[in-house]
């Protein structure tokens, strides 16, 4: 009599991914790009001291100066035009208020007080423009700054 093959057909499971190991990658990548990322040092820390509500003892024997930021980007120094307004997606140097301010805190600190800018700027202003403006502060050490003309919302 022949005998019979009885083969048994295996059940199919359905296919497991183990992601795991994608995961531990994933977090290496992760910690690599955030220790060897640096920050710009000249958009982080400015040290700008900001003015507070309790008056202070000292007084300030050289007037503040007026810094305004205009909606087209043109920067006014005490009302005067000192630089033109520019295309706001360049960030640039402005050599006019660097030396217009530069004179005022070497004025300053030859009187022995400290220089206080008020820098004024509209909402609808370029913000590149104001950035440039409180980088060029930042380049001549200039920590006392007020900023107004803000609308609260």
């Amino acid at each position: 009599m022949a005998r019979r093959r009885s083969y048994r057909l295996e059940t199919a499971e359905d296919p497991v991914l183990d992601i795991s190991s994608l995961i531990d990658v994933s977090f290496l990548l992760l910690i690599y790009f955030l220790v060897t990322s640096t920050l710009q040092k000249k958009e982080t820390d400015l040290s700008f001291t900001l003015p507070s509500n309790i008056a202070s003892e000292e007084s300030t024997p050289v007037d503040p100066q007026t810094i305004r930021v205009e909606a087209d980007g043109s920067v006014l120094l005490e009302k005067e035009p000192i630089e033109p307004a520019s295309d706001p997606t360049v960030s640039v140097n402005l050599p006019t208020l660097f030396e217009r301010m530069k004179v005022y805190k070497d004025t300053a600190d030859a009187a022995g007080s400290t220089p206080v800018v008020i820098l004024d700027a509209v909402d609808d202003g370029k913000t590149q423009r104001f950035v440039d403006v409180v980088n060029t502060l930042g380049k001549l050490k200039i920590s006392n700054l007020t900023m107004t003309g803000f609308r609260d919302e």
